[in-house]
């Protein structure tokens, strides 16, 4: 502890961002993968009008490659799969389909507003808005600039001590900066996603 205490108010805040980045991606893997789980385990669930829109959509992905040894482009592929799980469509068009069609019982949830008690973020939005997050820190993890369609609600400092930051415990939250604050944020509403889609298995 006294050796974090002696570290300058930069080095802290670089490390407090790092340890959350790390947080946010490993915890946002957690999330795609348990969204994908539930996806796949609704499939012979969902109504024929949703089947035939994931196959059509699953089949419009087809697209070009580029063959360098016989210099040429080629066309992608698609066979029908009776029971087909489409792994092919990402989590984000996942997410987009069932917002369209909100027939998945387990994503038509909402998680209240720490803020205001008067508001609710829906699942889809929540979700959305989380990927976005992920993939600007793909990319960028030094120079960021995150914008509110990255972050579902903006904390303060005295309602993120309230949450369990478990590798964050030696460190001082306050010294973190306004765009860690938006990741931290975020990762508190990705935990009550994660706990409702988990509780949502046993029903």
């Amino acid at each position: 502890m006294n050796g974090i205490m002696g570290i300058d108010q930069n080095t802290l805040s670089v490390q407090i961002r790092s340890i959350l980045i790390y947080e946010f991606l490993n915890e946002y893997n957690q999330l795609e993968q348990m969204i994908r789980n539930t996806f796949e385990q609704s499939i012979p669930q969902l109504p024929a009008k949703v089947i035939q829109q994931l196959y059509f959509y699953n089949g419009g992905r087809i697209g070009t490659y580029i063959d360098a040894e016989e210099e040429s482009i080629k066309l992608n592929t698609a066979q029908y799969k009776d029971n087909d799980l489409f792994k092919g469509l990402t989590i984000n068009q996942v997410i987009k389909i069932f917002k369209q069609n909100p027939c998945l019982k387990a994503f038509n949830f909402g998680i209240p507003s720490i803020q205001r008690s008067t508001t609710e973020f829906s699942f889809y939005d929540c979700v959305i808005r989380l990927l976005n997050m992920r993939n600007i820190l793909a990319h960028e993890m030094e120079n960021i600039q995150f914008k509110n369609k990255d972050l579902i609600e903006f904390l303060t400092f005295d309602q993120l001590e309230t949450e369990g930051f478990q590798l964050l415990q030696n460190y001082d939250i306050r010294k973190m900066d306004n765009m860690t604050q938006y990741i931290a944020s975020n990762i508190v509403y990705m935990r009550k996603l994660l706990a409702i889609l988990d509780s949502s298995k046993s029903e």
